[in-house]
């Protein structure tokens, strides 16, 4: 009687017994030194406890202040003309009309295509990620949920360099450069080429970048459990998109 008292079975709920209650996900703060201190530790929560939220909202927030504060200095004109100088097609009397167009909306197209884009693109290379997991993991297969928190929690080491780069288009004249062009810890910045491909190469030769990788690879492997085939695989996708891609179409 005394053993059944001291040790009492847990009580049996409308379905069963009840089962303990899932770990709190971390909070932002937790995850935002978790990627840059220690991201095994980190996702290894974030795979019992997915979360999503959070950093998907900081990363936004941050892109969007870099937007605003890039779309109220550039220079349309600088930025297009020499793009549509190239188009045979276009003549000289419309490549005034799109400038004029595009300078007049570029700040809320801006705004809007951050707003709905990233999360979308979260959204899309997470079932990738939840794909390659499938035929990857190491032991139990990984849940979508899972797979939407390794495309959301790494982006958080690009958020000091998407406000830093917001800062950079305060200070300094923007001219017709793009965004990842001015952003001063890219190597890019520093070694002008002539090459476009080059070029495109250098800028993204970035220590957020490389640490946005690498935080990448181990979010899949400790996040989603997956076998180092898996998280090399969801990692080069991402490579191919951020930095392939932008290489192979520069000109």
């Amino acid at each position: 009687m005394s053993e059944i008292l001291s040790n009492p079975e847990p009580e049996n709920g409308l379905f069963g017994k009840e089962a303990e209650p899932a770990p709190r996900a971390p909070g932002l703060m937790e995850q935002f030194a978790g990627v840059f201190t220690e991201p095994g530790a980190l996702f290894t929560k974030l795979r019992v406890s997915p979360s999503w939220g959070w950093a998907l909202g900081a990363g936004l927030v941050a892109a969007i202040v870099m937007v605003v504060l890039w779309g109220l200095k550039v220079d349309v004109d600088a930025m297009l003309r020499p793009i549509l100088e190239r188009n045979p097609q276009i003549s000289s009397d419309q490549i005034d009309k799109v400038i004029e167009i595009q300078g007049r909306f570029i700040l809320p197209f801006g705004i809007i295509q951050t707003l709905f884009g990233v999360p979308i693109i979260c959204a899309v290379m997470a079932l990738i990620y939840w794909l390659i997991g499938k035929g990857t993991a190491e032991a139990e297969k990984p849940s979508y949920l899972q797979a939407f928190s390794v495309a959301t929690v790494p982006g958080l080491i690009m958020v000091p360099h998407s406000l830093v780069t917001g800062l950079m288009c305060l200070l300094k004249p923007v001219g017709g450069l793009t965004p990842d062009k001015l952003s001063p810890t890219s190597v890019g910045y520093y070694v002008a080429v002539q090459n476009p491909k080059l070029a495109a190469l250098l800028y993204s030769f970035d220590p957020f970048v490389l640490g946005y990788f690498f935080v990448l690879y181990i979010a899949a492997r400790k996040g989603m459990g997956l076998k180092p085939l898996g998280a090399g695989l969801c990692t080069g996708v991402v490579v191919l998109f951020m930095v392939g891609f932008k290489v192979i179409f520069a000109k």
